[in-house]
């Protein structure tokens, strides 16, 4: 595998992406909303004009729905474009980061020429990230996903605030939305910064869409140094439409609460280790890389998508990250991991 390789990659497999039944990527299975769909459809006529330089709608409406000034904000074409943007304005030195973690954490750091330094979680300890010792480590920027990618583990706000006495903190809280837990919107200063996506929860990870807040000057010189046009029209409009429909925010919380217990549930009465998980994800350990390897081929031959977590740093090929789905999905994926093991 190549070290930062991606879920949901639907485009390397065998026919077509309907075909495929995708845990690999952890996106909302509640799907578009009928409000997206129809504000989709009613502008897709408007793509023949540049969008809006100020994305004046999806600004108010970020605003509106997180509560966040104008003057902090900084919409991204998805979430993972502001390490990017954050570490090529900010050039640390060295730029430390728990893991296992989302891969793009490191690859926008050596982009931006800093030095990384990883942080190892243990399996035996949830992967709980223990802030005591992380302070401890010699680096003037943190990155750490709120919950953490793929091992789901979630650090208190408490935590950040003690981490921001000594680094420029970076929180990745692209699955906040899944969970009823504060966000660290609420710590926002000059050493701590918060991104999200926005893809995730609401199924439109094909538009792109994110933002960050960020302290007003940094925030400033953020928007100064990114491509004026990197939030597409109907990124803008979908994104407007859909923070203001709070139901559909309720159901997929609803429908996670239900839906998370019953596959940590029936996974573990399969015999496979299963991490606590936080959000719409589950990390799995399998008892060998001889037992891993088998599923993932087998699974794949039933057109079912698992994510292999070998490239993550700190995880080897025993380790499988699953996207909690719909219950008919989920069974057919437990069914089949049934079958095979």
């Amino acid at each position: 595998m190549q070290k930062f390789e991606h879920g949901g990659q639907i485009y390397n497999t065998d026919g077509t992406a309907e075909d495929w039944l995708d845990f690999s990527a952890n996106i909302n299975p509640l799907g578009l909303s009928e409000k997206i769909k129809q504000a989709l459809i009613e502008n897709i006529g408007g793509v023949v004009n540049y969008p809006d330089l100020n994305a004046t709608e999806l600004k108010k409406a970020i605003s509106s729905r997180y509560e966040v000034q104008l003057e902090n904000l900084i919409l991204l074409n998805g979430a993972a474009e502001f390490f990017y943007l954050y570490l090529n304005v900010k050039r640390p030195r060295k730029v430390l980061i728990p893991v296992p973690s989302f891969s793009e954490y490191e690859r926008a750091a050596r982009a931006a020429g800093a030095d990384v330094e990883y942080f190892y979680t243990r399996a035996e300890e949830n992967f709980k990230i223990d802030a005591k010792k992380l302070i401890a480590q010699d680096a003037d920027c943190l990155i750490i996903g709120r919950p953490q990618n793929p091992t789901g583990a979630l650090i208190s706000l408490d935590e950040i605030k003690m981490l921001a006495e000594k680094f420029d903190v970076l929180i990745d809280e692209s699955f906040i939305d899944f969970l009823s837990a504060e966000s660290a919107r609420a710590l926002l200063s000059e050493k701590i910064s918060v991104v999200q996506s926005l893809t995730k929860i609401f199924a439109i990870p094909g538009l792109r869409l994110g933002f960050a807040v960020a302290d007003k000057n940094l925030a400033a010189k953020l928007n100064l140094a990114k491509d004026v046009w990197n939030v597409n029209f109907l990124a803008q409009k979908a994104g407007a439409v859909a923070l203001s429909d709070e139901n559909f925010l309720k159901e997929t919380r609803a429908w996670l609460t239900v839906e998370q217990k019953f596959f940590v549930e029936r996974l573990r009465n399969l015999g496979v280790k299963v991490f606590k998980p936080a959000a719409n994800f589950v990390l799995i350990k399998l008892d060998s890389q001889e037992i891993a390897s088998r599923l993932l081929k087998n699974l794949k031959q039933r057109k079912i998508l698992v994510r292999n977590c070998a490239n993550f740093v700190g995880l080897d090929e025993r380790f499988l990250r699953l996207a909690i789905r719909s219950r008919a999905e989920n069974l057919k994926l437990l069914k089949a991991m049934e079958a095979i093991l």
